[in-house]
């Protein structure tokens, strides 16, 4: 009966430490869309400020409460977001977003902030986290706008 209890407890506190991970990550998927809507617009500066959201989000994300693993992707999808909040190059956004998006992904599954779909490029080979089913690509914005995939639910 005590070792049924002990795992209860620990069942308990890793839902807790779920819940509590979502509550600090959703600020931050809230964010990443901000920034992924901002490249389907093929707009430079919005997306430089919407990455200094996502960097300010990130920093409020207690990491301690996080797996090893999400650290990790937690610390390179930071250093993504502020790589792109220092230029208005939308190529160099781009290039950045891939990493960002790749990490965001890692940090949605593992602690559900929020609906989002997975969806993925086939001519950029990369992925990206969207609140819509409908595919709207950011990678490539209005030149390949529908191109991409839905490949998961979180």
């Amino acid at each position: 009966m005590k070792t049924m209890r002990m795992i209860i407890a620990a069942i308990g506190l890793s839902l807790f430490g779920q819940a509590a991970s979502a509550q600090a990550t959703k600020p931050a998927l809230i964010a990443y869309l901000s920034v992924k809507d901002a490249l389907v617009a093929t707009d430079g500066d919005k997306a430089k400020a919407k990455a200094e959201e996502l960097v300010s989000a990130f920093n409020k994300v207690a990491a301690s409460a996080l797996s090893a693993t999400d650290q990790k992707a937690l610390t390179a999808a930071k250093a993504s977001a502020a790589s792109i909040s220092k230029t208005s190059e939308i190529e160099v956004q781009r290039e950045q977003f891939e990493t960002l998006s790749k990490n965001m992904i890692v940090l949605a599954k593992s602690t559900k902030p929020g609906k989002a779909y997975v969806q993925f490029c086939p001519m950029k080979d990369a992925s990206w986290l969207s609140d819509k089913k409908e595919v709207a690509n950011p990678y490539y914005g209005s030149k390949m706008l529908k191109c991409g995939k839905v490949t998961d639910e979180i």
